[in-house]
C-alpha cells in the first residue's frame, strides 16, 4: 500500500483516539479545572500568610533602636511562609480535594507544631537568663538606692553578671541613650519572659512614682520563689517521667515470666483433652 493510503487509512483513527468530545478530553478538561481550582485555593492562603507574616506590630519602635537580626526557623514569620510552601507544593502534587485539604491543614497546622519546637541553644541561653534575673533584679536595686542613673545601674549590672543576661540589659541601655521612649524600651525588654517581672517593676513606678529600688527588690523575691516552684515541679516531674522506662522494661518481663507459664499450663490439659 502506498504511504499516501497508509495516511489516509491511520489518521482518522488517531483523531477518534483524540477526539475533543470523548470522555478522555473531558476528563482532561475536569483534572486541568480542579487542580486550577486548588492552586487558586492555595495561593490565598499562601497570601493570607504572607499577610500575616509582614504585618505590623502593634508598638511602633524607633527606627534608631530596631536590631536587625536574621531571620531563622525560629522566626514565626518563617515558619509560617514555609508552612504555607509547603501546603502549596502538596496541594499542587496531590491534588484534588484531598491535596487541597491536606494542603490547607499544613499550612495552617505546621506552624502551630514547629513554633512549639525550640532550638537547644535558645532554650539554654533562656533557662541561664531565668537564673541570673532575680540577682540582677537585686543588683540593679541596689545601684539605684545608691543613687547611680538608670543606664549606668543597667550597664554595671550587665557587667557584673555577663552573658546571657547582658545582652538585653545592653539593649535597654543603648535604647535609653538613642533617645527611645522608656516605657517602649521596657516593653522590648518584657519580650524576654525571664526579664518581664524586671519590666513590669519598671513600668508601676513610673506610673505611680514609687521607688525603683523597692520594687525591684520584690520582683527579685517573687523570681526566686518562681525559681524554687519550678524546680520542685521539675523534680516531681522526673520521678513521674522515670516511671515510664521501668514499666517498659519490667511490664513485659512479669508477663513473659508470670502470666504467660500459668495460662499456658492451665490452656495446655485442655488442648491435649480435647485432642485426645
Amino acid at each position: 500500500m502506498a504511504p499516501g493510503h497508509t495516511a489516509r487509512v491511520r489518521l482518522p483513527y488517531l483523531w477518534h483516539r483524540i477526539d475533543p468530545s470523548g470522555p478522555a478530553m473531558d476528563l482532561a478538561h475536569r483534572s486541568s479545572r480542579g487542580s486550577l481550582a486548588v492552586i487558586l485555593v492555595v495561593a490565598c492562603c499562601v497570601a493570607l500568610a504572607a499577610g500575616l507574616a509582614v504585618r505590623k506590630p502593634l508598638v511602633t519602635t524607633s527606627r534608631r533602636a530596631r536590631v536587625t537580626r536574621r531571620p531563622g526557623l525560629s522566626d514565626p514569620r518563617v515558619l509560617r511562609a514555609v508552612s504555607a510552601a509547603l501546603g502549596l507544593v502538596f496541594a499542587v502534587a496531590w491534588g484534588g480535594f484531598v491535596g487541597l485539604a491536606v494542603g490547607v491543614l499544613i499550612a495552617l497546622l505546621l506552624p502551630l507544631g514547629l513554633g512549639r519546637l525550640e532550638p537547644r541553644a535558645e532554650r539554654a541561653r533562656r533557662a541561664a537568663i531565668a537564673r541570673q534575673s532575680a540577682s540582677a533584679a537585686d543588683l540593679l536595686a541596689a545601684c539605684l538606692a545608691s543613687g547611680a542613673p538608670l543606664p549606668a545601674s543597667m550597664s554595671a549590672v550587665a557587667e557584673a553578671m555577663g552573658e546571657p543576661i547582658a545582652a538585653p540589659l545592653r539593649l535597654l541601655v543603648s535604647s535609653l541613650d538613642l533617645g527611645t521612649d522608656p516605657a517602649i524600651a521596657w516593653q522590648t525588654m518584657a519580650q524576654e519572659k525571664a526579664l518581664s517581672p524586671i519590666a513590669l517593676a519598671a513600668a508601676r513606678s513610673s506610673e505611680s512614682g514609687a521607688p525603683l529600688s523597692d520594687l525591684l527588690r520584690d520582683a527579685a523575691g517573687d523570681m526566686r520563689r518562681a525559681q524554687r516552684a519550678r524546680a520542685d515541679a521539675a523534680a516531681r516531674a522526673s520521678g513521674v517521667k522515670a516511671v515510664g522506662p521501668l514499666a517498659a522494661c519490667f511490664l513485659p518481663a512479669f508477663l513473659l515470666v508470670g502470666i504467660v507459664p500459668v495460662v499456658v499450663s492451665l490452656a495446655l490439659p485442655l488442648t491435649t483433652g480435647g485432642l485426645t
